[in-house]
């Protein structure tokens, strides 16, 4: 007779199409935790077992613990006659070269091995990994926290089908793996990480989930009811963005007149453009400027460009090196994503909002708004004989010079962007401020700008 957890992972198999052969391969994605030796003691039982074969990752970040998970997964996958692959990553090189989080490393490093075993396979290869229904429930809190569309509010997907990524137990409640595990008397690993609430979702586990139990003690049941139903709003939202891209959008551009007085402009070009790179604050600037401008202006993602035409959106790859210009405005708080990634925020400051007076990372840039004498800033690609005057040195310095010195790389020298007052640099944006019109003690109005990787 099956488990409850048995029955619910064979349910959600079936109802989600998660395995839909008799011979695909199903790889497991195994830490040694609860979750992943639950999966895998489930898929076992449920007759996969000749079909089954493990995959472990050594991330090497918690010394002989780490060690000791790998040693106790590859005990188990001998005992039960379950053929192992382990991978060895240094995730904190990864992280410090690609200029990410440890988290975003491992999850990067992690994905990428994964894939590896079903790319090209055309669906004859899937790898399960462990997610369950308290983590939908986190992944949501951590969503909605950190500012969100309807995606970030239905949780993971039970399949990733380009990936090949599949979720056997996300319908399943923590509790009940528990239980499971104690009922067969299977012992596990416990990260000690898991209890470190510096990171977000630890916090959310351990802190403000059970906030939310003393107002509503089924608070995990009912949050993850309220995900399916919004699951099912996606799907229904994604089928009118099918609609709407089916009928504006050609290989030369994007219709856009049939959207002009549509109340929800922003979020369908959004959608439709989402593909090519624009990010959300740049549709918002493309939406405000169909209703009030003119043809011509242009608009960047990291791949490609949108030209405002007579009739069309005008959709084209951006060639390698093409030149930036953007022009933006600065009488008050705004933000603009950056053509190669990231985003600029700015904002109007009394000097007495500055914390840690006047000294900054290289992230931000203070300037004495009324010395600049304009509401209307330029960032741009950089020219041949740009120059700025950086703080420290009485004189100016070439940004050709600059940017040698500084080591940067040839990719990081082409996309180099630059804030500009009519023509002139004022911050090699994120990296080296001009001090022209740099603060002083008769300043009345900052403008402080950040730059978000």
């Amino acid at each position: 007779m099956r488990s409850l957890l048995e029955a619910q992972v064979a349910t959600t198999i079936q109802e989600h199409r998660l395995i839909d052969s008799a011979t695909q391969r199903i790889y497991i994605a195994i830490s040694g935790g609860a979750d992943s030796v639950a999966l895998l003691m489930a898929m076992l039982a449920l007759d996969y077992g000749e079909r089954l074969e493990a995959l472990h990752c050594n991330f090497t970040l918690r010394g002989e613990e780490s060690d000791c998970d790998e040693a106790f997964v590859r005990e188990l996958c001998t005992k039960l006659s379950v053929p192992l692959q382990i991978k060895r990553f240094d995730t904190r090189r990864h992280a410090e070269e690609k200029g990410i989080s440890i988290e975003m490393a491992a999850r990067e490093l992690r994905y990428q091995w994964f894939c590896s075993f079903t790319e090209g396979s055309e669906g004859r290869k899937v790898v399960a990994v462990a997610h369950n229904a308290d983590d939908q429930v986190e992944t949501l809190l951590l969503n909605l926290s950190m500012g969100t569309g309807i995606r970030g509010l239905s949780g993971m997907p039970f399949i990733k089908q380009a990936e090949g990524i599949i979720r056997p137990l996300q319908a399943t409640p923590r509790a009940l793996i528990l239980d499971y595990l104690s009922a067969l008397g299977q012992s596990y690993r416990e990260d000690s990480s898991n209890s470190d609430t510096r990171y977000k979702r630890n916090l959310i586990r351990h802190q403000l989930i059970p906030l939310f139990e003393e107002l509503n003690p089924s608070f995990r049941a009912t949050t993850y009811r309220t995900i399916e139903h919004l699951r099912s709003t996606e799907a229904l939202y994604m089928e009118t963005i099918e609609c709407y891209r089916a009928e504006l959008l050609s290989p030369n551009g994007l219709e856009y007149k049939p959207l002009a007085t549509h109340p929800e402009r922003t979020t369908i070009l959004f959608e439709l453009l989402r593909p090519y790179g624009f990010q959300r604050p740049v549709v918002e600037e493309l939406s405000k400027h169909l209703a009030e401008g003119t043809a011509g202006a242009k608009f960047y993602s990291p791949t490609h460009l949108l030209i405002h035409g007579v009739q069309l959106l005008e959709l084209l790859p951006r060639e390698e090196g093409a030149a930036v210009s953007l022009s933006i405005d600065i009488s008050q708080d705004g933000q603009c994503a950056l053509p190669f990634g990231g985003e600029l925020h700015w904002e109007l400051l009394s000097p007495s909002a500055l914390k840690g007076g006047y000294r900054t990372p290289r992230e931000v840039a203070v300037f004495d708004y009324d010395r600049l004498e304009s509401q209307r800033l330029t960032i741009r690609s950089r020219r041949e004989g740009d120059t700025l005057r950086p703080f420290g040195m009485s004189g100016k310095k070439l940004l050709r010079r600059i940017l040698i010195d500084g080591k940067f790389s040839h990719r990081a020298r082409r996309e180099a962007l630059l804030l500009c007052r009519e023509e002139a640099p004022i911050w090699l944006i994120g990296h080296v401020a001009d001090r022209t019109f740099a603060l002083s003690d008769t300043t009345q109005t900052v403008l402080r700008f950040t730059y978000h990787k």
